[in-house]
């Protein structure tokens, strides 16, 4: 039930849900001029901002805390886990479904680790009642680099999920020391939580931001700026949220 209503508040907080509540707020207050004019002026400015690739690559950026995982730390691994995110499904071309398009980034990066000094790999990504795990998929996908999952972990919805099944798996063969690869953006929560249930964290960002480049054009709107912007806020309140649910270390 918590994992619902989390996933519906979070929906709600930014966009498309934001905007949504904010026209259902100008529609409720339609003889209030003032307010519809409010409300109308606060989502626009909103939209426009959110749809600005400079403020999304500083919304992104300003959550990547960690920089790439040296060789000569990586050495000292144990494992390396790989944190799923989510499916493509309902394809014919690839038997129903495959991993996402950030899935598939992480495991590429994951991939290339585990072969540069040969270390046995962990994914994990769970499914809703009725749905391949996005851990067979993404076990799937490794082999494309030519990498076998040892260990397939395919009930986690969430990133505690994530830590907290990989930790029983792991235990077992005595691996506590581990390389876990996510976005740069996604990786302070991800460590921190899998520092939480008793994991040595090596941290391994991919997608690390550099110094940039910009033109005029990534002043202007644009759909891709916002997808990005609303990653950048789901992980502001995912952050929130797990500070609140499992403690300031989350």
């Amino acid at each position: 039930m918590e994992f619902y209503a989390v996933k519906v508040l979070a929906a709600l907080l930014k966009p498309p849900g934001l905007f949504a509540l904010l026209l259902l707020a100008a529609a409720v207050a339609a003889r209030r001029p003032r307010v519809v004019h409010g409300v109308g002026v606060v989502g626009a400015a909103l939209l426009l901002v959110l749809s600005c690739g400079r403020v999304a690559d500083a919304l992104l950026d300003s959550l990547s805390r960690y920089p790439p995982l040296d060789a000569q730390a990586l050495r000292t691994a144990q494992a390396v886990v790989i944190l799923g995110a989510g499916a493509q499904r309902g394809l014919a071309d690839y038997d129903g479904a495959t991993v996402s398009a950030l899935a598939l980034e992480r495991l590429r990066y994951g991939a290339r680790l585990a072969r540069e000094v040969n270390l046995p790999v962990l994914v994990t990504d769970g499914a809703l009642a009725g749905r391949r795990p996005g851990a067979e998929l993404m076990a799937e996908t490794l082999l494309d680099w030519g990498v076998r999952a040892r260990w397939v972990e395919g009930r986690a919805l969430t990133t505690y999920d994530n830590a907290r099944y990989a930790r029983q798996l792991l235990a077992a063969d005595g691996i506590d020391r581990i390389a876990l690869v996510s976005h740069a953006w996604h990786l302070p929560r991800a460590a921190a939580v899998f520092r939480r249930v008793g994991f040595t964290v090596l941290p391994a960002p991919t997608l690390v931001p550099a110094e940039r480049r910009f033109d005029a054009l990534d002043w202007l709107p644009d759909a891709t700026a916002l997808a990005r912007s609303t990653l950048a806020l789901h992980e502001y309140l995912g952050g929130a949220w797990y500070r609140l649910r499992y403690g300031g270390g989350a």
